[in-house]
């Protein structure tokens, strides 16, 4: 029987298990009539040279069109030349995703080691590993576990994690100047490059050379009439941030999520709280600068082109932290194994300097580890940064009006009192470290005109009643020491 769809197409019902010769000929030339030029599925596998099952696969996947003809099909001509003119197109269709142009095939590399090949389908935010190099040993920490092989759901989420968040201000800007229309293809776009490690993503088919597109040695641009090549997009975080060069030197700037611009002056101010309680090399400090009018914070780059910061949600996965394990002694316990000796010194210093200054958004993005790429060894505590929505960030005048301001800390503890209750060695802390430090904060928010009246003092007080609750922590481990 004969039947017309509404939009004109022919197709064919039948109760034989076979189209007569006849029928089969009258389709392909009526179909043809209609500017379709259509094979039936032997000629399809003889010019893809593949398989009449792989054919019906791809016709089930979508991957290349044809029409029903009873329990037979025709194939669209077209769209088998177009998947052979399309080498990237060609074999098994993967992750069952019914568009291939959504799938991009990659070898993941450290510099220019090959680490793994790999698909990543952007439509479902999945990865495939197609094949694993010699070279596996330079994977990401964060995509497998120690003495395992790299897994494709570590693989993924890894990718996830590198880049910028599609809410960020200038994500939509950048999207529009590389022509893309996910995050995810704008980091693909600069090869997944950054300024925090030496991972990139060499497309299939390509031969590209580490020294060639890195951005240490090459630089990057921002220019709208060249190709978009930044590591904005593979910088992680919601506020707005941008890479520039000045003076040879790569700096982070970043914006603020209010018109208040708060996060860019308590930058400033951890930094000045930095330098009385951390050496030099374990924190990054952070300057007032202006972009377009507006108060800004900068600060170097801390990875260069032979060492990688590895974040603690990275760690966590390469030493097999699972939820609902004791954070803090499982970190502290993989860096040791990492043979960090001062781990939980440095972990303190964090706890103390995370608790003076009420930063509540310690997450395992913004701290971890630094290691040596080539030798994949010299494993260290990665200096403090991102410290912006520290000194009451979100706070209203109304909470600091109370006797009492309360946040929320991270990562170890969700309250303040039980996460400073961690700290396993004060023996470092001297209370004269803070003294006065109460009037540098207010001095420093005075400088932010744009705060309501009386919040500078407010913060120093609430500051001020953070230190006195670490001196009597570290009274109290004074005495508890003393007494053995």
């Amino acid at each position: 029987m004969l039947f017309v769809s509404p939009n004109g197409t022919l197709f064919f019902q039948f109760c034989t298990k076979s189209i007569p010769l006849a029928v089969y000929f009258i389709c392909k030339v009526n179909l043809a009539r209609k500017g379709i030029p259509m094979i039936d599925t032997a000629e399809a596998a003889h010019r893809l040279g593949v398989s009449r099952r792989r054919v019906l696969a791809l016709i089930e996947a979508g991957d290349i069109a044809a029409e029903r003809l009873g329990r037979t099909w025709m194939v669209d001509e077209r769209s088998v030349e177009r998947r052979l003119a399309s080498p990237k197109l060609k074999g098994r269709p993967k992750l069952g995703q019914k568009n291939l142009m959504s799938l991009k095939s990659c070898t993941l590399m450290n510099r220019n080691h090959e680490v793994l090949d790999f698909t990543y389908d952007a439509q479902r935010k999945t990865a495939s590993i197609d094949k694993t190099h010699p070279d596996v040993a330079w994977a990401p920490p964060g995509i497998f576990q120690e003495g395992r092989q790299p897994n494709p759901i570590d693989l993924a989420d890894w990718i996830r994690r590198r880049y910028m968040p599609p809410l960020r201000p200038e994500s939509q800007r950048l999207m529009k100047l590389a022509g893309v229309t996910t995050v995810d293809e704008l980091m693909f776009g600069s090869l997944g490059l950054n300024l925090s490690d030496q991972y990139w993503f060499r497309p299939e088919g390509t031969t590209l050379d580490w020294h060639d597109v890195n951005f240490f040695e090459n630089g990057y641009s921002h220019d709208p009439a060249a190709p978009l090549r930044t590591p904005d997009s593979s910088t992680p975080g919601a506020l707005e941030k941008r890479w520039e060069r000045i003076e040879g030197v790569d700096y982070l700037v970043k914006g603020a999520s209010t018109a208040e611009r708060r996060e860019p002056y308590n930058e400033v101010l951890a930094t000045r709280l930095a330098k009385r309680l951390l050496s030099d090399d374990e924190y990054i400090p952070y300057t007032l600068v202006e972009r377009e009018g507006l108060a800004c914070s900068a600060c170097p780059t801390f990875a260069t082109e032979e060492t990688e910061f590895v974040s603690a949600a990275d760690v966590a996965v390469f030493a097999g932290i699972s939820l609902g394990r004791d954070l803090y002694r499982s970190y502290a316990d993989a860096c040791e194994r990492l043979g960090i000796a001062d781990a939980r010194v440095r972990l303190a210093k964090m706890i103390v300097f995370d608790h003076v200054s009420a930063n509540f958004d310690r997450h395992l993005g913004n701290f971890g580890l630094m290691r040596t790429v080539e030798s994949l060894d010299g494993w260290r505590m990665a200096p403090l940064f991102d410290n912006g929505a520290a000194f009451f960030s979100r706070a209203t005048m109304a909470e600091l009006q109370r006797a009492r301001y309360t946040w929320a800390s991270n990562p170890f503890e969700e309250y303040p009192s039980r996460q400073l209750a961690r700290v396993e060695d004060l023996s470092w802390y001297d209370p004269q470290m803070l003294e006065g430090f109460f009037e540098e904060v207010e001095e420093t928010l005075l400088k932010n005109t744009a705060l309501p009246e009386g919040f500078a003092e407010r913060a120093a007080h609430h500051v001020q009643r953070n230190i006195d609750a670490v001196d009597d922590v570290a009274a109290e481990r004074a005495a508890l020491y003393a007494g053995f």
